[in-house]
């Protein structure tokens, strides 16, 4: 089940006709538990990710932690997705978004819609 989610992972990449290359790299920790983590190169940034991933039973996908930093190429940060326990004054906490040096509530967000968000972003 791990392996189907991270064959996902893949065909988003793969299917993202505005990323330059990437390198990832899976874990399987048994059936159900895994991470994926790695790094989305653009022509004007870098996306780093991680996704620590358990499916349910029921076969639903549950991030037990998750981040997506995107930067310039220049090392100037845009935005970063996360679910650290920290900024428990969000009311989407631990879900939040860093935006400059400004932190905004924000939904568990999956890859697709981190890269239209880059996609958005770059053009």
């Amino acid at each position: 089940m791990i392996e189907n989610y991270f064959s996902n992972i893949e065909s988003v990449l793969n299917n993202c006709e505005f990323i330059e290359r990437y390198e990832i790299s899976k874990q399987k920790i048994n059936n159900l538990f895994g991470t994926v983590d790695g790094k989305v190169f653009f022509r004007n940034g870098v996306l780093s990710f991680l996704e620590v991933v358990r499916i349910s039973e029921q076969n639903e996908t549950l991030k037990k932690k998750y981040k997506y930093h995107f930067m310039r190429n220049d090392f100037s940060i845009v935005f970063r997705y996360d679910n650290m326990p920290h900024h428990s004054q969000i009311i989407t906490f631990p879900h939040h978004k860093h935006i400059k040096d400004s932190i905004i509530e924000s939904q568990e967000p999956e890859l697709i819609i981190v890269l239209k968000e880059i996609k958005d972003t770059l053009l």
